[in-house]
C-alpha cells in the first residue's frame, strides 16, 4: 500500500494541515503548534557512526551495516517557537504494524542520539581549538558532554489510515511478556517498574467532528472512516456541499485512500472550475460498487445452477446405466440376489437400496 502512504505523507507536508495534525492529536484543536513556525527536516538517520566518531568516544549506536541501519522518516519538521525548539514526525501505516511502538522508540532515540552527537561535535571541536573552560568537571569531557547541554524534545505521531480496526500494541508495555497470570503478585510488581515507552496513535478509521478543523484536513478525516459504510457515506454527501467544491489536493488524495477508480481514471471529468466535483466521483463509485456485486451474484447464481445442471445430468446418467446393468444380467439369467450384491460392490449402494432398485425396476419405475 506504498501508493496510498505516499499520497497521504505528500498531503501532510503542508505545513498547515502538518500543524493541523498535532494541534488535534496533542492539543485537543487549540491552536499550540502553528504553520510559520514549522521547518523542513527530514533527514537519514545512519545506525554505524563514521570511524571519525568511533575513535573520538563520541555517542554511537550498533547496527550491522551502513545500509541496513539506515531509518528514514516519513515526515520530521523543527517546530521553532519563542526561543525553544521540538522535532514533530510522522510515520504513516496503511497496515497494522505489531511492534509500532519498538519502531517508534527506535526512531526517537536515533534522533536524540543524533542531537547529543552534534552537541559532543561542538564540545570536542572548541576543546581542540584551544577554548577555555570548555568542561567543568572530569565527566563532562568524559562524556563530551556538559551539565548545560540540552537536546530538543521529540514528538512523533503513529497515523493509522488502514480501514480495519487497529488491534495492535499502543505502547511498549503491549508488546512484552511478563509471564503468565498465575505469577500474582510478582507479576504485578514486575509491570509496575517497567519503564514503558507510549506510542501515540491516531486512526483514521475512527468517526470525528469534521466541523472543528480548519483546514481540508477535517474533509479527509470525516471520509475515511466510512470507507466501509456506504449508505453513510451517500448521506454525507447528499447533506454537505463541500465534497462537490474540492481543491485539488484533496481531491487527488480522497481519490487514492478511498479508491475513486472513476476519478483517478478522468480527473477532467469532474472538475468544475479550479475545484473537483468529489460529491458525484464517491456517488459514482458507490453505483459501480453496487452493479458489480450484482454482476458477480448474476455470475455466481449462472455458475451455481450450471454445476447443479451438471450433477442433475450426472445422476440421471448413473440411474440409466444401472437399469441396463439389472436388465442385463436379467437378460443373462443372473439371480437377483446375486445383482443386488453387484450393486454394492460396484455402485456403492447399500443392501436396502440395492433392493430397492431391483423391486422398482420390476414394477416399471426408475431405478
Amino acid at each position: 500500500m506504498g501508493k496510498k502512504n505516499d499520497a497521504l505523507l505528500t498531503y501532510l507536508e503542508d505545513n498547515a494541515r502538518f500543524a493541523e495534525l498535532f494541534n488535534y492529536s496533542y492539543f485537543g484543536g487549540m491552536q499550540v503548534v502553528k504553520p510559520q513556525d514549522l521547518r523542513e527536516a527530514s533527514e537519514v538517520y545512519v545506525a554505524v557512526p563514521d570511524e571519525k566518531d568511533e575513535k573520538d568516544g563520541l555517542a554511537v549506536q550498533a547496527g550491522k551495516g551502513r545500509e541496513s541501519g539506515q531509518r528514514i522518516r516519513d515526515i520530521k519538521k523543527r517546530l521553532e517557537s519563542g526561543g525553544w525548539l521540538r522535532i514533530l514526525a510522522v510515520e504513516a501505516q496503511h497496515d497494522i504494524a505489531y511492534c509500532m511502538p519498538w519502531r517508534i522508540m527506535e526512531y526517537d532515540c536515533r534522533e536524540y542520539g543524533q542531537q547529543i552527537r552534534r552537541i559532543q561535535r561542538k564540545n570536542q571541536e572548541a576543546d581542540l581549538s584551544g577554548e577555555k573552560k570548555v568542561y567543568a568537571n572530569a565527566g563532562e569531557r568524559l562524556g563530551k558532554f556538559r551539565k548545560e547541554d540540552r537536546i530538543a524534545p521529540v514528538y512523533t505521531l503513529c497515523l493509522y489510515h488502514g480501514v480495519e480496526e487497529w488491534d495492535g500494541p499502543r505502547c511498549l508495555k503491549d508488546m512484552m511478556d511478563f509471564g503468565s497470570a498465575g505469577h500474582g503478585g510478582e507479576r504485578h510488581e514486575w509491570e509496575k517498574w517497567f519503564a514503558d515507552y507510549p506510542m501515540r496513535l491516531v486512526c483514521a478509521n475512527e468517526p470525528v467532528d469534521g466541523a472543528g478543523f480548519q483546514t481540508s484536513l477535517g474533509i479527509l478525516f470525516t471520509l475515511l472512516p466510512l470507507r466501509k459504510n456506504k449508505a453513510a457515506l451517500r448521506s454525507l454527501l447528499e447533506k454537505n456541499p463541500v465534497y462537490r467544491q474540492m481543491d485539488e489536493e484533496t481531491a487527488n488524495t480522497v481519490g487514492i485512500l478511498m479508491g475513486v477508480k472513476g476519478f483517478m481514471e478522468n480527473r477532467k471529468k469532474y472538475k468544475e472550475g479550479d475545484r473537483y466535483n468529489m460529491c458525484q466521483a464517491i456517488q459514482e463509485m458507490i453505483e459501480d460498487s453496487r452493479m458489480e456485486g450484482e454482476k458477480v451474484g448474476w455470475k455466481e447464481g449462472e455458475k451455481a445452477g450450471r454445476k447443479e445442471g451438471e450433477k442433475v445430468g450426472r445422476e440421471e446418467e448413473q440411474k440409466e446405466g444401472i437399469r441396463i446393468f439389472i436388465q442385463s444380467h436379467r437378460d443373462d439369467g443372473t439371480e437377483e440376489e446375486a445383482i443386488a450384491d453387484k450393486l454394492q460392490k460396484y455402485y456403492a449402494k447399500t443392501a436396502e437400496d440395492a433392493w430397492s432398485l431391483l423391486n422398482n425396476s420390476k414394477n416399471g419405475q426408475c431405478p
